[in-house]
Formats: structure tokens, C-alpha cells, sequence
């Protein structure tokens, strides 16, 4: 099964671990389509960031923000729909404390993949927009027609703050003992598991 092969990969759920949030306009970022950058884009610690919070190898903003050593993981694997972008992270708090370097993962690789006959959803009857998911089941004859590489990071069109990842993938950033990051089967995700585990 296609579907056994995927990962939503998110923040760990640690305090310590702050989001960040954008410290210049988005722009172009998460519209769905590549962009164009000169300089690296500006972040800040969020507001909620805890007095001992840690620099680690993955924060969300909420989309993932990464540490090179994950960076060096996946540069040999010639992502499609991936850009990583340089990110400067400030810490709005201490003024006069270093910027760090961080890599913004802008996925702008979109499949709408969701079977929503199976899938168990939550949605606006009016719009139909997708408020929650509590069981998520992926399309596997709409995956299948996609090769490999094409599919292996990408954000379900039906509900783009849902990343999903192969299994090659998560080797990959596994591969470099990441701090900060956690994976969850597809087959077991569903909206709130960021806050129950």
C-alpha cells in the first residue's frame, strides 16, 4: 500500500523548541508555486518562545524551518517542488544576541490526493473547506500516477498545511539524528496528534 509509505513529519512537541514567525512580508511563499529570492528571508523567535528555549534542527513557522545538517541530508536527493531557502532567524527579545542561519523548506509541490469518502473529515458545509482531519486516508490510484520522485515531499491540495513525506525522505533527515522533529505514519495522523503526544 502507497499510503504505508508516508509520513507527516512536524515539530516535536517540546516548549523548548520555539516557532518561529516571519520577520518581513511572506510574499509569494506558500501561494503553491516556486519563487524567486535574492537574499535570505527574515524570521524571528515567535512570541511564545520559552526563557530556555534551544536552537535546534527543525522549528515550524508553521512550515519547517532547518538546520543545515538536515539541509546536507537532503541536497543529494534532487527534490522536486522543494525549495530551501536561507533563512537569518533574530531573537526579538535579545537585540544584541547573534542571527542565526536556519533553511526554509517552501514546498510548493501540491497533490490533491485526500479520498474523502474514506478519509474522516471536518469541513465547512458552505465552502467545503477541510477544518480537521481525523483519519487520513490518501488516494493511492491518484499517487500511483505520479513517478517516485515527483511525490516524495509534497502538501495535500485539499488541506496545504499538511505535509507529507516518503519514507525516503524521513532515512534522510533520520540520518543526521535530527533535534526538534517528529514523524507519524499517515496511516495513524490525524489533526490534533500534535497536541496529544
Amino acid at each position: 500500500m502507497l499510503q504505508e509509505e508516508y509520513y507527516v513529519i512536524g515539530r516535536s512537541n517540546n516548549d523548548n523548541y520555539p516557532l518561529f514567525s516571519w520577520d518581513q512580508l511572506s510574499g509569494d511563499f506558500g501561494m503553491g508555486r516556486p519563487v524567486e529570492f535574492k537574499e535570505p528571508v527574515k524570521f524571528r523567535l515567535g512570541s511564545s518562545a520559552s526563557p530556555n528555549f534551544e536552537w535546534v534542527d527543525y522549528h515550524s513557522s508553521p512550515e519547517p524551518v532547518i538546520s543545515k545538517r538536515i539541509v546536507d541530508a537532503l541536497i543529494p536527493l534532487d527534490l522536486y517542488g522543494v525549495q530551501l531557502v536561507p533563512v537569518k532567524v533574530r531573537n526579538p527579545k535579545d537585540p544584541f544576541s547573534d542571527v542565526k542561519d536556519y533553511w526554509y523548506m517552501h514546498v510548493w509541490n501540491r497533490i490533491a490526493c485526500l479520498d474523502k469518502e474514506k478519509s474522516e473529515i471536518d469541513y465547512d458545509e458552505v465552502d467545503g473547506k477541510i477544518w480537521d482531519i481525523d483519519k487520513l486516508v490518501l488516494n493511492e490510484k491518484t499517487l500511483s500516477l505520479f513517478e517516485l520522485r515527483k511525490r516524495q515531499i509534497f502538501e495535500l491540495t485539499e488541506k496545504t498545511s499538511v505535509l507529507l513525506i516518503h519514507q525516503t525522505i524521513k532515512e534522510a533527515i533520520e540520518s543526521v539524528n535530527p533535534k526538534g522533529c517528529r514523524f507519524f505514519k499517515a496511516t495513524d495522523w490525524y489533526s490534533d496528534i500534535v497536541f496529544e503526544k
